[in-house]
């Protein structure tokens, strides 16, 4: 059974709704300023805060990357439930100061805080590149999601490239016209949606496989090695304490989520979003590992990029009993799909027009010209990003971990400038290169894994270790540590 007609209509209103939330947002624009653009004025209250925070950190990949995760690893998949809890931990780990300091200096990229920390034009540079090039397999992630949707609920009739293009067209559109607001605005909807979605399909799913007993009873017949425990420490560890550690670090290093901190009204509005954020982990985590249970009862054998299809093709069983719920839960994904890709689209606009184009090409640029030039970014990236996933034959959850560990790079020179006063530019820059050459080496070579640990906890370490060995060394001058005492720890002092 296949989607009807009046199911792409209802569809086409929600996207209809978003362009009209776009413009609803670009008529209540303040300034034609890169502030008012690309973070509001910084004037985003707690409860719009938290859920363009929770519509950005749980996308497409939910639905897609995430399912197909807990349909190939199977009940060890309840991992997923800390690990969505140490990212929010290892955000908070840096939120509170970053905020504090981005209000007082009036931050607007995450390369921001870098180049006024450290000082030179270089580390902004390094910073904007490594987070582009990082983001980039992430914005694949949601078009390529799209496109499953798309093929799998049309039993095939709609091609995979519909999907792709159009819900790239309706974000173009309506980024261009709203920026931050319109963003946000979208979001908050969005994360509703999103959230009632994903718990509306796996309560359906677990009634499809004859409830949670029933999907164990397959699998212990067919695939009890999705029951099982791993068989031993060195396992665990290969397989995920170093996912643990690596998807923490990386995730919370999203300039997405970092640009959001800026954008926060006050530190009591950033502090309760994040208050809220620690009890998503729960519902959300819980809800892919059931549903990659249900997956690997009720089609088993898929292999691959395959696998990724799998919440696809439950939505699909599901069409006969339950046709309106399949269409409410496919705009769910197109939520998803859309915060998450419309916030990171963004943001690399933010840090192309700022840390790449002003800085280095049009210092003297002015405020419309930036703008021009943020939409045209907009456009290059999103026509760059659908004719990449066409010809992807690699996982979700592979590209996944691709992006956070070239992201958790940043986490370094980050941490360790808020809290070490000796911690300098050279050594800031020499770890993040050192670090993402190891990583790109490790990948290119064939070996995402090496013993215990993936490439990115590698160069992590070796990241961390030129920091701190190149900061020990190195002794800032006078001024340079006045500087730094004045502008960054006095601020905290009682």
């Amino acid at each position: 059974m296949q989607l009807g007609v009046e199911a792409f209509v209802a569809m086409g209103l929600y996207l209809a709704a978003t362009l009209g939330i776009g413009y609803a947002a670009s008529r209540r624009r303040l300034a034609h300023t890169p502030g008012d653009f690309f973070l509001g004025g910084k004037m985003t209250g707690p409860l719009v805060l938290f859920f363009t925070m929770q519509a950005t950190q749980y996308s497409g990949n939910a639905f897609f990357g995430f399912t197909g995760m807990g349909y190939r690893s199977g009940a060890i998949w309840i991992l997923a439930i800390p690990l969505i809890g140490l990212i929010i931990t290892a955000q908070l780990s840096f939120a509170p100061r970053l905020y504090v300091l981005s209000k007082q200096y009036h931050y607007l990229t995450p390369a921001d805080y870098y180049a006024h920390r450290y000082g030179g034009s270089a580390i902004r540079i390094v910073v904007a590149v490594l987070t582009i090039v990082s983001m980039f397999p992430y914005l694949m992630i949601q078009a390529e999601a799209t496109g499953h949707a798309v093929v799998a609920l049309s039993s095939g009739v709609l091609p995979f490239w519909s999907g792709v293009v159009f819900v790239s067209l309706v974000m173009a559109v309506y980024i261009s016209i709203g920026g931050w607001r319109g963003v946000v605005w979208t979001d908050a909807l969005q994360g509703l949606l999103l959230t009632l979605a994903m718990l509306a399909a796996t309560l359906a799913i677990l009634e499809l496989a004859g409830g949670l007993g029933s999907a164990i009873d397959i699998l212990d017949r067919i695939q009890p090695v999705l029951l099982a425990a791993p068989g031993d420490i060195e396992s665990l560890t290969s397989q995920w304490l170093s996912l643990l550690i690596v998807s923490a670090i990386g995730f919370a290093m999203y300039p997405q989520a970092i640009q959001r901190i800026y954008a926060a009204r006050s530190e009591r509005a950033l502090k309760l979003s994040f208050t809220a954020m620690l009890c998503v982990p729960f519902l959300l985590g819980g809800c892919t590992l059931l549903i990659g249970l249900s997956g690997a009862a009720l089609h088993p054998g898929l292999e691959g990029t395959a696998s990724d299809q799998v919440f696809g093709f439950l939505l699909a069983d599901l069409l006969g009993q339950h046709h309106w719920l399949v269409v409410f839960v496919l705009c769910g994904l197109l939520a998803a799909i859309m915060s998450t890709s419309s916030s990171v689209v963004l943001t690399l606009s933010s840090i192309f027009t700022r840390d790449l184009y002003q800085a280095s090409v049009r210092p003297q640029a002015h405020a419309r010209e930036l703008a021009i030039a943020g939409r045209v970014f907009t456009l290059v990236i999103l026509l760059l990003v659908v004719l990449a996933s066409f010809s992807s034959t690699t996982t979700l959850w592979r590209l996944t971990e691709i992006k956070i560990e070239f992201l958790m790079q940043l986490f370094p020179p980050m941490i360790l400038g808020l809290y070490w006063r000796r911690m300098s530019r050279a050594p800031a820059i020499a770890g993040m290169l050192s670090g993402s050459a190891v990583v790109l080496a490790m990948i290119v070579s064939g070996h995402a894994r090496w013993w215990l640990f993936q490439a990115g906890l590698y160069g992590f370490l070796v990241n961390l270790m030129v920091c701190a060995i190149g900061a020990w060394r190195v002794n800032p001058n006078r001024e340079e540590a006045s500087r730094v005492e004045e502008r960054f720890f006095a601020p905290f002092r009682g």
